[in-house]
C-alpha cells in the first residue's frame, strides 16, 4: 500500500462535522481510465471533472495516463497504475498506490502542513514543496522514492532516512529494509509532462484572477475571456457552447456519501465553474462570476431544485413522469446545502457569491416558499429530466426535457430543497471487481473473481456480495 497524505488549513469558521472544503478532481486522461466512485457498486469509465474524494479508486489502462487535481497540487498516474484515495479533507490526504508509479507535484507546502506517503509498512515524510516519485512493485514488495526536488524523510526498520533533491531510496514494504540508495535521480517522460503542465499554470490568466486553491481553475485558459462587469467585478464567458447551453445542462449527476448529488460537467473547463462562484445571463450570453477573493469551498453543485422540500421527485404533469428539475444560482443568492446542517459551514460556503453570508442567523424552514431567484421561472435557464435518468448517471443533454412555461410558473421551490434520496438507504458496499487491465498485472489476492461488465454506467444501487480488499484498506 502506498498512502500519500497532504493538508490545507482547517475551515475553522465551521465545526468538525463540515464537509472537507478542498476536493480532487479527475482533471486529464489520457486514453482510458476505471474509477470506484465513493457511493458506487461498480469500477465503471472514468469520466473527466469527477470529483475525487475519500474512498475513490483509480486505475489506467495499459496506454493510459490521468492527473488528479487538488487545488495547485497534482497527482499524475503512469500507466498500469492503481490508486485508493483513503483520506481527503481539510486536515489530510492518503493515497494508497495498489501498483505503478505515482507522480507528486507540489508547488507549495504551507506553514503547518504535512506531507506523507506510505508503502506497506514504510513511511515517508515530505517536508518541502518539489517534486516526487513512487514506484512500487507489488509481486517484488518492493518501493522506490525518488526525490526529483524537495525533501523527505523514509521511516525504516532502524531509524529515518533523510532524502534531498536528486535523491532515491528502495525499501521493502514489509520489513521497512533499506534496500538500495542513491543520488541521481533518472527523470521519466511522466515526470517531464507535469512538469510541462506546472510551468503551463505558472502562466495562468485564469489562476492569476482567482483565489489560490481553487481546484480545476487553470483548466479555463483558452476556453474564454474574462470582462469586468458592473456590480459583479470579473467574469469570465466561456465560448463554443451549444445554442441550448445552459449551467448544469451538460454533464451527469453522481452520488458522493459526504454530499450526495454532484454535478459533473462534460466540458474540460467545467469543474471550477460548476462547483464554485455563481452563473449571470448577460448580454445575451451566460457569464461565470467567481466572486469574492475567499477561500474556495467545495459544493457539489450551486443550483436551487425545483419540487417539494422532501427531496421527493416532481411531477409537473398529472399522470406524467416523475421528474427533476434544477436552475443556477445568481450571485447574490444563498446556497443552503442539503447534506449539513452547520450555520457556520453554510456562511464560508456563500462568503464568496453572498455579501452578508456572515449575517445568516438561522436555516429556513424547508416547508417555506423561497425567496425570488433570478432563474427558477426561466425556461432557457432551467433543466429537468426523468427521475430514472437522474438516479442512473445519464447524460442530461440526451434527456433534456423543455418545460412549458405554464408548467415552470407553477414550478414549487422551497427555501431548502433536497434532491432526491440516494434510494432511501445507506451507499451500496464497494464490489469485488477490479479494472480490466490494470487487475491483469496484479497478484490474485489482489483481484475480484472476475473484469466488469463494459458500457454505460451502472445503476448506483447494483452491487457485489462482498468488499474488494482495496476497500477494506481504504476504510481502516
Amino acid at each position: 500500500m502506498l498512502g500519500l497524505c497532504l493538508v490545507s488549513a482547517p475551515l475553522r469558521a465551521a465545526e468538525p462535522d463540515a464537509p472537507p472544503a478542498r476536493v480532487g478532481q479527475l482533471a486529464y486522461i489520457g486514453g482510458s481510465a476505471r474509477l470506484l466512485g465513493d457511493g458506487s457498486a461498480e469500477w465503471t469509465d472514468a469520466a473527466l471533472n469527477t470529483p475525487v474524494v475519500a474512498h475513490t479508486a483509480l486505475a489506467t489502462e495499459p496506454t493510459s495516463r490521468a492527473e488528479i487535481r487538488i487545488g495547485s497540487a497534482s497527482l499524475w498516474l503512469a500507466p498500469r497504475t492503481q490508486i485508493g484515495m483513503t483520506t481527503l479533507d481539510d486536515h489530510a490526504m492518503a493515497v494508497e498506490l495498489v501498483q505503478g508509479r505515482l507522480v507528486l507535484r507540489l508547488p507549495a507546502l504551507a506553514p503547518g502542513e504535512r506531507c506523507s506517503i506510505a508503502a506497506e509498512a514504510a513511511r515517508i515524510t515530505v517536508t518541502a514543496s518539489g517534486a516526487y516519485r513512487a514506484d512500487y512493485e507489488p509481486r517484488r514488495r518492493r518501493l522506490v522514492f525518488s526525490v526529483v526536488q524537495g525533501q523527505a524523510q523514509l521511516a525504516l526498520d532502524r531509524g529515518e532516512l533523510t532524502l534531498g533533491a536528486d535523491q532515491w531510496a528502495a525499501v521493502d514494504v514489509d520489513s521497512r529494509a533499506l534496500l538500495e540508495q542513491g543520488s541521481g535521480v533518472q527523470r521519466v517522460p511522466l515526470d517531464e509532462l507535469a512538469e510541462k503542465r506546472e510551468q503551463r499554470d505558472a502562466r495562468s490568466q485564469a489562476l492569476a484572477r482567482l483565489p489560490a486553491g481553487m481546484t480545476g481553475a487553470e483548466a479555463l485558459d483558452g476556453h474564454g475571456s474574462w470582462r469586468v462587469e458592473p456590480g459583479y467585478g470579473s467574469v469570465w464567458y466561456p465560448r463554443g457552447l451549444p445554442l441550448d447551453w445552459a449551467p448544469y445542462r451538460y454533464g451527469h449527476w453522481v452520488w458522493l456519501r459526504r454530499w450526495g448529488w454532484n454535478w459533473v460537467d462534460d466540458a474540460v473547463w467545467g469543474f471550477a465553474p460548476t462547483h464554485y462562484g455563481r452563473w449571470v445571463f448577460l448580454g445575451g450570453l451566460w457569464g461565470w462570476v467567481p466572486g469574492a477573493v475567499v477561500r474556495p469551498v467545495y459544493a457539489p453543485a450551486l443550483v436551487g431544485f425545483y419540487g417539494h422540500a422532501d427531496g421527493a421527485a416532481w411531477t409537473p404533469t398529472a399522470g406524467g413522469p416523475a421528474m427533476v428539475g434544477w436552475y443556477p444560482l445568481a450571485p447574490g443568492e444563498v446556497y443552503w446545502p442539503a447534506y449539513a446542517a452547520d450555520l457556520a459551514y453554510a456562511r464560508v460556503l456563500n462568503a464568496a457569491s453572498v455579501a452578508d453570508s456572515g449575517a445568516l442567523r438561522a436555516w429556513p424552514d424547508a416547508r417555506d416558499s423561497a425567496p425570488a431567484q433570478r432563474y427558477a421561472r426561466t425556461a432557457f435557464a432551467a433543466t429537468a429530466v426523468p427521475e430514472a435518468a437522474f438516479r442512473s448517471a445519464q447524460p442530461v443533454a440526451g434527456n433534456f426535457v423543455a418545460m412549458a412555461p405554464a408548467a415552470l410558473a407553477q414550478a414549487p421551490v422551497s427555501a431548502r430543497r433536497a434532491p432526491p434520496a440516494f434510494g432511501g438507504a445507506a451507499a451500496p458496499p464497494i464490489p469485488a471487481t477490479p479494472p480490466r487491465d490494470a487487475a491483469a498485472a496484479m497478484p490474485r489476492a489482489q483481484r475480484g473473481p472476475h473484469e466488469p461488465r463494459q458500457g454505460a454506467r451502472p445503476h448506483p444501487n447494483k452491487a457485489t456480495s462482498r468488499p474488494h480488499p482495496l476497500r477494506e484498506r481504504l476504510a481502516r
